[in-house]
């Protein structure tokens, strides 16, 4: 049978299974998870149900090399490293694959019906068809089973109006091929009230995923998967202010209702508009699987996505900057839509051979359309008129690439590892601001020290990566490995850049080393790992704030280049079934993270020029840990089982800890959050052949709200002299708690 395709009788479940029988794919072969010399994290579809995981940026709570990388709804970062800017160029330094297909910038938010979810840490591109400077999220999804009809069922309520519903139809078709159907559906109030309407913002996602798997013949396989999602909100802004320490800025608050505290969770913004607030995202896919004489199994990959957001044409109210009663930044549009086409085609060499190798070639082709609009009176302009600015940006990205990598087994027990990836790429990216007549068309009048520039930029880049390891296995349940690698991630085009200023964001290269240590304990029953980590990584690309010209009043981020960063840790992780009745998963993290002694960022808003650690010139030394990047994480996680005459018991409990943050480069207390505590938990009862179960699940028991303070945007026009800070209040701000119902037949 064709490597890859699912067998009829599916591997025991993750957290069922001996780690001797815990079987991936993250080197794109199935291996024992205990064999592959990378630091690989494995969460199941058990533990993602217990921990109510149900998006990416979820599985912070599951994976501790996974964090907050700082922006909401992003990709989380991956030991420290991820991209944190706005140009529309910008490639995600942590790449997102699923079922085989790169994701880039159309990648989906929604997990549902996932068979598991691995987490690869370090430069990855010698066995993954894109390129990815800090890591990969693998998510393998549920094949069709074409033995066994099945329907799915799981739903949860709770508080806040929360409603989570999942329904899965497996359909055989012949003893070779079958259907399997998802439908899913997330609803939630959130906790942010206007105060001029009296509504508060509430979210939405639905959609669903389709997929055939037909092996006409023994020696053939092929995937068929079509999937969509669409996002979306009622139009509220999501922010408030939290810090506001002028009277001016205060009085105008306090005159629509609301007052800033760190704890507030109103606003009076009157920019809230729903057309500004929709995603859809949708992929068609095809893998086929041949085994060649010999066992050599080649596959094809071809895959197309697209991604739409926001509404085009509407310029109107929505995107609120300002959160007030009064129109001064009260439209901020960015409608964008995307399409990405790849094709990977990749020859797998039979397993058990004295070399064992993974080749293949990769093309991507995408093109986005993205248009960007901001108007309001500034607080200068006397109502009704209204300052705009925006224009049109056209990004056009081709990528190929060879890449390979083999093992070599000099002994039973000792390996050596070596691969390579040659690249190809393109880029251009063509920002067009509107004319003075465009805006005046739209409403708005053009002014001097309120405009867009028009930026232009091409890159053409190739590059050469690569990796080199030795493994040795001391016995067959414990080994240690020894890795290096050079990863590389492509440049960018600062689309916000000013005039004169070179908008060419150079590559990002990491240099990443790797020592670890992957032992079996409990018979087989638990898995221990430990690793030791060092990554430089090259030309960092983060954001740099950039403060207010007379150009560009409204100061903000770009994407820019630091000299370097450094990420050097430890991580320790437990995994398995210590004793028959106890699941548990625990993992801890060192990681310190530095920016490049040579990089300056601009002054805080607590600071005065010249004064102090701050130049001049207005540049200070960044924080002396990255931002969003916390130096300890510790989960615990796991689930205790008990029968209970005919049913069986279970207690889940779900730990997460993370030590203090900055949320911005530029040293400021005030943007520093504090260690953070959250606990969360469940308790049910199930029957034993799984078929249906009833649970009662809480997060956040301890009750702790941990606000994320950034700085308001329009400080400097709003009476807040620069000194106001705005927070996005969330359900994690509170305790909730729902129950959870599960059936299957």
């Amino acid at each position: 049978m064709a490597a890859f395709a699912q067998a009829q009788t599916p591997a025991p479940a993750i957290e069922d299974a001996t780690v001797t029988e815990i079987v991936v794919t993250a080197q794109k072969r199935e291996e024992r998870l205990q064999d592959v010399p990378v630091s690989v994290s494995v969460v199941g579809s058990a533990q993602l149900d217990r921990q109510n995981v149900g998006q990416i940026s979820d599985l912070t709570r599951s994976v501790p090399s996974l964090s907050s990388s700082g922006v909401t709804g992003a990709t989380p970062a991956i030991r420290g490293v991820s991209t944190n800017g706005f140009t529309r160029s910008s490639e995600s330094a942590v790449s997102v694959v699923l079922d085989g297909v790169v994701m880039g910038r159309t990648q989906i938010s929604e997990l549902s019906d996932v068979e598991r979810v691995e987490v690869l840490a370090g430069p990855q591109g010698m066995l993954f068809g894109k390129n990815a400077s800090a890591g990969v999220i693998n998510i393998v999804t549920k094949a069709p089973n074409p033995s066994r009809f099945e329907v799915i069922a799981h739903a949860d309520i709770g508080n806040y109006d929360y409603q989570r519903q999942r329904l899965t139809v497996n359909l055989p078709i012949s003893e070779t091929a079958a259907l399997r159907f998802n439908l899913n559906n997330r609803d939630q109030d959130g906790v942010v009230r206007n105060v001029l309407t009296g509504k508060s913002k509430k979210n939405s996602s639905y959609g669903g995923r389709g997929r055939l798997l037909w092996e006409p013949t023994s020696n053939l396989a092929i995937n068929v998967i079509g999937d969509w999602q669409k996002t979306g909100t009622n139009g509220l802004q999501p922010y408030v202010y939290a810090i506001v320490q002028t009277p001016a800025l205060a009085s105008r608050l306090a005159a629509c209702g609301v007052i800033a505290s760190l704890h507030n969770e109103e606003n009076c913004s009157e920019g809230d508009n729903k057309p500004t607030s929709r995603d859809v995202s949708y992929g068609l896919s095809a893998q086929i699987d041949y085994t060649l004489p010999g066992d050599y199994v080649l596959t094809s990959i071809t895959a197309n996505r697209w991604r739409e957001g926001g509404k085009f044409g509407y310029f109107g109210l929505g995107g609120d900057t300002d959160l007030l009663n009064t129109n001064i930044l009260s439209t901020n549009l960015a409608p964008s839509k995307i399409e990405t086409f790849s094709q990977e085609l990749r020859l797998t060499s039979p397993k058990g051979e004295k070399v064992e190798f993974v080749a293949g070639l990769f093309f991507s082709d995408t093109a986005s359309h993205d248009l960007t609009f901001q108007g309001g009176g500034l607080g200068l302009l006397p109502a009704p008129l209204k300052a705009g600015r925006g224009g049109v940006t056209d990004v056009y990205q081709r990528s190929y690439a060879a890449f390979g990598q083999a093992t070599l087994h000099a002994t039973e027990k000792l390996s050596f590892i070596v691969g390579g990836r040659y690249t190809d790429e393109f880029l251009k990216d063509d920002a067009v601001a509107f004319t003075p007549a465009q805006i005046a068309a739209l409403g708005y009048i053009a002014t001097p020290a309120f405009s867009s520039s028009s930026v232009s930029g091409r890159v053409k880049t190739d590059n050469f990566s690569w990796k080199l390891g030795a493994q040795y296995a001391f016995s067959p349940s414990a080994m240690a490995y020894l890795t290096a690698s050079r990863g590389y991630k492509g440049p960018a085009v600062n689309d916000q850049a000013g005039p004169g200023v070179d908008p060419i964001i150079e590559p990002e290269k990491p240099m990443y080393y790797e020592l670890g240590y992957k032992g079996a304990l409990f018979d087989g029953r638990v898995l221990a790992t430990a690793s030791l980590f060092h990554n430089k990584v090259d030309n960092f690309q983060t954001a740099v704030f950039v403060p207010s010209t007379p150009a560009n009043p409204v100061p903000g981020f770009a994407q820019g280049n630091s000299p370097y960063m450094t990420s050097k840790g430890f991580e320790l992780n437990l995994f398995g079934k210590p004793m028959r009745s106890l699941s548990l998963n625990a993992g801890v993290i060192y990681n310190d993270a530095e920016y490049a002694p040579t990089f300056l960022v601009a002054c805080n808003s607590e600071q005065a020029k010249g004064v102090g650690t701050c130049s001049a010139a207005g540049t200070t030394r960044p924080v002396s840990q990255v931002a969003n990047v916390p130096k300890w994480r510790l989960l615990v996680n796991g689930e205790y089982t008990r029968p209970m005459g005919a049913l069986e018991g279970f207690v889940q409990s779900d730990l997460t800890y993370q030590s203090s943050t900055d949320f911005n480069p530029s040293p400021n207390p005030v943007t520093t959050s504090r260690a953070q505590w959250l606990l969360g938990g469940r308790v049910g009862v199930r029957s034993f052949d799984g078929r249906w179960g009833i649970s009662v699940f809480g997060r956040n028991l301890l009750d702790n709200a941990y606000p994320y303070i950034v700085a308001d945007p329009l400080g400097a026009f709003n009476g807040g002299a620069g000194r106001s800070y705005w927070t996005t209040p969330s359900m994690d701000w509170h305790r909730s708690f729902g129950v959870t119902l599960d059936a299957r037949f």
